[in-house]
């Protein structure tokens, strides 16, 4: 096993729940019938209008920093999207439910030592071509980009049969994901980055970064990309995709045919290093 990690903004705090946080380790050949997630949907290097969009239907503001977004469509015409932003608040919550199925869903998170629970309770999200080019079974249907300092984020699926991309920017933000349904394949993608993406692909992988992962449905594939940064004093080697069971420490796997997938890249995959286009 090798361990990865990165160089970036702050140290990652250490949480500690039921899971428990896995490093980064190597990965072996593994089945072939699920693949990692390769694309992304279009991206804007410009900074998108935050606290805006068409996703939720029910919307909540609480308190600096806190949202509770819900979403009860399903199928809609168009893509969903919402951009969440405390600004320089810290310490908030931001909380999103999406019941729908069918949809194609873009967020886009900028904040600081901010709680972001996500919880997909549908089925089937998908893309359409142009949003994320590629195979209609491997396009992406939840795409989401963090670039935060010190944040916790915590995303459940209760549905089955899709893709989903996160790219998080920066070693601080802490991630959990509990797959509870099946045929679904979810992807970290870690990118340093510096502030306004001047610099970007940023940092080295290190042994900084952990997560927190748990199957609990079957034929569930996770993923974590490290792409390394060039302005680095020795970046490490590109560590080709590949495949492994998913074990401890790398995740807890409680349904059959559950996969975890590794790879350390210096080429940050197209369209990224920006939030999402909408």
């Amino acid at each position: 096993m090798k361990v990865i990690g990165w160089l970036g903004i702050g140290l990652v705090v250490s949480f500690m729940i039921a899971a428990a946080a896995f490093a980064i380790p190597g990965a072996v050949a593994g089945h072939p019938s699920l693949k990692e997630t390769t694309t992304t949907p279009a991206m804007s290097p410009n900074q998108p209008a935050w606290n805006t969009g068409n996703l939720c239907t029910e919307l909540t503001n609480p308190g600096p920093g806190d949202y509770t977004c819900v979403n009860l469509q399903s199928a809609a015409p168009v893509p969903l999207w919402w951009n969440f932003s405390a600004g320089e608040v810290q310490g908030g919550t931001v909380t999103v439910v999406i019941y729908g199925s069918a949809d194609c869903i873009n967020l886009n998170f900028h904040s600081f030592y901010t709680t972001i629970i996500i919880e997909l309770y549908g089925s089937w999200y998908s893309c359409p071509a142009g949003i994320s080019p590629s195979s209609v079974s491997n396009t992406p249907g939840v795409n989401i980009a963090i670039n935060s300092e010190g944040d916790s984020f915590s995303l459940t699926q209760l549905g089955s049969y899709y893709a989903t991309d996160v790219t998080i920017y920066g070693t601080t933000t802490y991630a959990t994901t509990v797959m509870d349904g099946s045929f679904l394949n979810t992807t970290n993608t870690y990118i340093g980055t510096k502030p306004g993406f001047s610099v970007c692909p940023s940092g080295i992988v290190d042994g900084r970064v952990s997560w927190s992962t748990v199957s609990l449905g079957s034929f569930n594939t996770f993923n974590t990309i490290f792409v390394d940064g060039t302005n680095t004093h020795v970046a490490p080697p590109n560590y080709a995709y590949s495949t492994e069971a998913l074990l401890p420490p790398d995740g807890i796997a409680l349904g059959t045919g559950d996969l975890y997938g590794n790879e350390t890249t210096q080429t940050a995959p197209a369209g990224s290093c920006a939030y999402l286009g909408v």
